[in-house]
């Protein structure tokens, strides 16, 4: 993952799952334009909703972190295909006061503008996400 020979974002997208990682929230919204688009499925709990821009972005990252006791997302893989990134995700956390352990596997599914995410859509579907990144 190294370096963007295609110029997909891939370094930036990275690192904002890294601030993620660290529960830098701030710093991860450097990966965002300021009226970006996130897509979030509801098959993690109280996950799923749309939001746009990023203070909303931001609260939903603020909120649904504080959810958690650790939380890692490691990226195991992407893939791009002209304006979009996929982001193949393993998710490791326990839930804050629950000790619900989570073990998952997502994508997310970057639209890039600019250099920056105009849109992320999540997928809990390898296949969706791969067939989302095809023109």
């Amino acid at each position: 993952m190294a370096g963007d020979p295609e110029g997909t974002g891939v370094d930036i997208v990275v690192a904002s799952y890294e601030a993620l990682n660290r529960g830098d929230i701030d710093a991860a919204m450097d990966a965002l334009a300021e009226d970006a688009e996130w897509h979030e499925s509801g098959a993690l709990p109280d996950a799923g909703g749309h939001y746009v821009g990023r203070d909303s972005i931001r609260a939903f990252l603020t909120e649904f972190l504080a959810s958690w006791e650790s939380f890692e997302q490691e990226i195991v893989e992407t893939r791009g295909a002209g304006d979009r990134l996929a982001v193949f995700i393993h998710l490791t956390a326990v839930g804050r006061g629950s000790s619900v352990e989570v073990d998952a596997s997502y994508a997310h599914v970057w639209t890039m503008k600019g250099g920056v995410g105009a849109r992320v859509d999540a997928f809990y579907e390898r296949d969706e996400a791969l067939a989302a990144i095809t023109p």
